[in-house]
């Protein structure tokens, strides 16, 4: 099953060949007009330049070099803790039962949970995943893209799923600062 969940994850994995097209894809499958849509052409036109070797470089720069942005969601929920482990299994349980691919990558890689996410049929499930793990890993990851005194194109695309995943759920979001806040 593909879903709007799934594009994001597209963009939001390691940068392929496919990636610029990806991220038009997302862009024209959000309401025209809408805040994440305006986000997400912003990213859109920032990347539209680069080269598919640049562009894995900024993705590289953004989350595999700085601990504190990296695409493993259990790290920013749980840090080091044992329960990011158990997070892990049942991760990896649940994408095993819906024929999520993991590859090389941990159950926990952002990429992957939303991939799940667009896998589940129970909406419980979703919302579940979306508001204990998704919101506020990606928020964490968010904040700290944005604490950095470099621009990272990234950032308007998580801004604009953490708006998509807020929607889904019905909380509020609220901005402060340089990113969006979520307010439970």
């Amino acid at each position: 099953m593909s879903g709007i969940y799934t594009l994001f994850a597209d963009v939001l994995d390691y940068p392929r060949a496919d990636v610029f097209a990806q991220a038009g894809q997302l862009a024209a499958s959000v309401e025209e007009g809408a805040e994440s849509a305006n986000l997400l052409l912003r990213f859109e036109a920032n990347v539209r330049g680069m080269t598919l070797g640049e562009l894995q470089e900024v993705y590289t720069a953004s989350f595999d070099m700085r601990p504190d942005c990296s695409s493993n969601l259990g790290c920013h929920l749980f840090g080091e803790d044992v329960r990011r482990n158990l997070f892990m299994a049942q991760l990896k349980e649940r994408m095993t039962a819906h024929k999520v691919e993991t590859g090389v990558e941990l159950p926990d890689h952002l990429s992957l949970v939303l991939r799940l996410l667009d896998s589940l049929a129970v909406e419980e499930e979703r919302l579940v995943l979306i508001e204990d793990c998704l919101v506020p890993g990606v928020s964490r990851i968010l904040s700290a893209l944005n604490q950095s005194s470099k621009s990272c194109p990234y950032a308007d695309v998580l801004q604009a799923l953490v708006i998509s995943l807020k929607d889904k759920t019905g909380a509020s979001v609220t901005i402060s600062g340089n990113h969006r806040e979520t307010i439970p």
